[in-house]
C-alpha cells in the first residue's frame, strides 16, 4: 500500500487554515471529477485491499449499524476532500451528493443503495475506513450525512458526503497529518469520501499474495480472498500453478504456529447450488488435504468449507465477476 499522501504543504501554521491545492501528487480517480472547490486532504492505494459496502438501512430504529453490508475487494484507491463552506457561497450536502450521484450515473455506474442520515446514522461502517487514519472527521461532530454504494462491470464506487457541525482539529501525532502541525477543519466543512475497488481479476504478477500480506489481512479482517489457487473447470484437482501460493500459506502458518484457519470454497453461480456447494467443499478440502499431507501443517489447525455462490464479491453476469467469485478465503478460526 501506497503511504498515505502528505497533507498540503501550502498550509501555513495557523491552526484554521484551509488548504488551496491538494496533497502532493493526489490526483481525482479517472473518470469521476470532484465538487469543484474541493481539495485532497489524504490519498492512499492498496494494491489489494477490502472494504465493507453498506447495502440496507439500519438493522433496528435506534441502531448504529447496518443492517445489510457487502464485503468487496481487490485493488483499492480511497481519497478524502474537504469543501470549505463560507458565508457568500455556501453549498449543502444534498447539493454536493446530488452531484457525485450524477457523475457516477454518467460514467456508467448503477446505483446498488443509496441512503440518507437516518438510513446511514454512524455508518457508513467504520471498518470500512484505514485504521491508521485520522477519521473523525467522517464520524463526529458531523450534522448531516448521504451515501451511495455503486457498480460499473466489477469496479465499485463508494461516496460518502458529510458536513461538519464544529471545529475539528488534525493534531500533530495523526497518522494522516504528515505535515506535523495542529491543523484545523472549521465547521461547515464538506468532507467528501470517495472510495474506488476494482475487483476485476489481476494480473498474474499480482495474483501472489505473500505469507506476510496473508497474516496482515487476517489480523485487520479474520479473513483473505486467495486468487492464486486454480482448479480445473468443475474438478477439485489441484493445478501446478497454484504451487507459489500454496506455499506462501505454509510459509504463513509456519510463522504463526497458534493460527488456526477455516479454509472455505467459492464458486460462481454456474450450475445447481447443490452442485457448487460440493464442489467448494471438495476443494476447500483438497487444499487441507496438500498442507496437511505434503507440507506437515496439523491437520487440527484447519477445517474445510464449501460455500457454494452464496457469498459473492462481484456480479455473476460478467466474466470478470464469476472470476472474481471463485476464490478460496483463509478465515481465522
Amino acid at each position: 500500500m501506497k503511504a498515505i499522501l502528505s497533507l498540503f504543504a501550502c498550509l501555513t501554521m495557523a491552526a484554521s487554515a484551509m488548504p488551496t491545492s491538494d496533497a502532493a501528487g493526489a490526483k481525482d480517480y479517472p473518470g469521476i471529477p470532484r465538487y469543484e472547490g474541493s481539495k485532497i486532504l489524504t490519498q492512499s492505494e492498496q494494491k489489494f485491499g477490502e472494504i465493507l459496502l453498506q447495502t440496507g438501512g439500519l438493522s433496528a430504529p435506534n441502531s448504529t449499524d447496518p443492517k445489510e453490508v457487502r464485503p468487496v475487494s481487490g485493488a483499492l484507491h480511497r481519497t478524502t476532500y474537504a469543501l470549505a463552506n463560507t458565508p457568500d457561497e455556501r453549498r449543502t450536502v444534498l447539493e454536493v451528493f446530488k452531484n457525485y450521484e450524477q457523475a457516477l450515473k454518467d460514467a456508467g455506474f448503477t446505483t446498488i443503495w443509496t441512503g440518507d442520515q437516518g438510513a446511514i446514522r454512524n455508518g457508513p461502517p467504520a471498518v470500512s475506513y484505514f485504521p491508521e487514519a485520522d477519521r473523525k472527521e467522517l464520524f463526529t461532530g458531523i450534522k448531516e450525512r448521504r451515501y451511495i454504494a455503486a457498480e460499473k462491470g466489477g469496479l465499485f464506487a463508494v461516496v460518502f458526503v458529510a458536513e461538519r457541525q464544529w471545529d475539528h482539529t488534525f493534531r500533530k501525532a495523526d497518522p494522516s497529518n504528515s505535515f506535523k502541525a495542529d491543523l484545523k477543519l472549521p465547521a461547515g466543512t464538506i468532507m467528501v469520501q470517495a472510495d474506488f475497488i476494482n475487483t476485476t481479476p489481476m494480473e498474474d504478477k499480482m495474483v501472489l499474495v505473500k505469507a506476510e500480506e496473508m497474516e496482515n489481512k487476517i489480523s485487520d479482517t479474520g479473513r483473505i480472498a486467495l486468487y492464486g489457487i486454480h482448479f480445473d473447470f468443475n474438478k477439485a484437482d489441484l493445478k501446478p500453478e497454484s504451487e507459489p501460493t500454496i506455499g506462501e500459506i505454509v510459509k504463513l502458518l509456519k510463522d504463526s504456529p497458534s493460527l488456526k484457519l477455516l479454509v472455505v470454497g467459492h464458486t460462481d453461480n454456474v450450475g445447481t447450488f447443490e452442485f457448487n456447494q460440493d464442489l467448494s467443499q471438495r476443494r476447500a478440502a483438497t487444499v487441507v488435504k496438500e498442507l496437511t499431507t505434503k507440507h506437515g501443517i496439523a491437520a487440527g489447525r484447519l477445517s474445510a468449507h464449501g460455500a457454494s455462490f452464496i457469498s459473492p464479491v462481484a456480479t455473476n453476469k460478467t466474466d470478470e465477476g464469476k472470476a472474481l467469485n471463485r476464490r478460496v478465503e483463509l478465515v481465522e478460526q
